[in-house]
């Protein structure tokens, strides 16, 4: 199984209209005919005015048919496609595999991905050691992924949280946090987060 992560950064003034067209057209005309949706989020943090949504394949292979059978689909191009890409600054899409089964929380959440580039080499032990990273009581491990491109050394981590505090009471100067980061610092290079709010069209509320 793989997971296509899509994020796309839309023109500031356009992005009410990006969203409207995914929620009215986009999600409605593919459903889950081309591969199931896992969960679409608009970003609150890093680089705004981004959309971030995650699709399931059997395989690279599966991923290739699919695309090539939606890019068929006319109604997807004419009245979703056509559309949506002028709203666009940028595509960036990562090919990931899951390390850990897939959690869906309960009732409403806010999300954050955390991206760890490891030293090369270590990335499957650092997607087995974020197993084991502290979390709070209000917080959910929704998935850990290894990155297969465009980096094969990074590690994707999705956690769910009840609100912002519960997000703060993880803070990375936690006693907890910095026990870990101690323990296993030596396998990482960076840590880059993007805080995310799921849209009404996303299976992740």
């Amino acid at each position: 199984m793989i997971h296509e992560y899509r994020t796309y950064t839309i023109f500031p003034h356009l992005f009410a209209r990006y969203c409207e067209l995914a929620e009215k057209q986009g999600i409605p005309i593919r459903r889950d005919d081309y591969g199931p949706l896992v969960g679409f989020w608009a970003s609150e943090g890093g680089t705004l005015c981004q959309v971030h949504h995650i699709w399931e394949y059997p395989g690279l292979d599966s991923r290739n048919a699919e695309r090539v059978r939606l890019s068929e689909n006319r109604a997807w191009m004419n009245e979703f496609i056509a559309h949506a890409w002028p709203t666009m600054q940028r595509q960036e899409v990562r090919f990931m595999q899951p390390r850990s089964s897939i959690t869906r929380p309960q009732g409403s959440n806010i999300y954050e991905v955390r991206i760890y580039r490891s030293v090369v080499g270590r990335f499957v032990e650092m997607a087995e050691a974020l197993k084991s990273r502290p979390r709070g009581d209000a917080a959910t491990l929704v998935g850990i992924y290894t990155s297969e491109s465009p980096e094969p050394n990074e590690v994707v981590e999705i956690v769910a949280y009840k609100d912002y505090s519960a997000r703060l009471a993880d803070g990375t100067q936690s006693r907890r946090q910095v026990e870990w980061f101690t323990k296993h610092g030596a396998d990482l290079v960076d840590i880059r987060a993007t805080p995310l709010v799921p849209l009404p069209i996303s299976p992740l509320k």
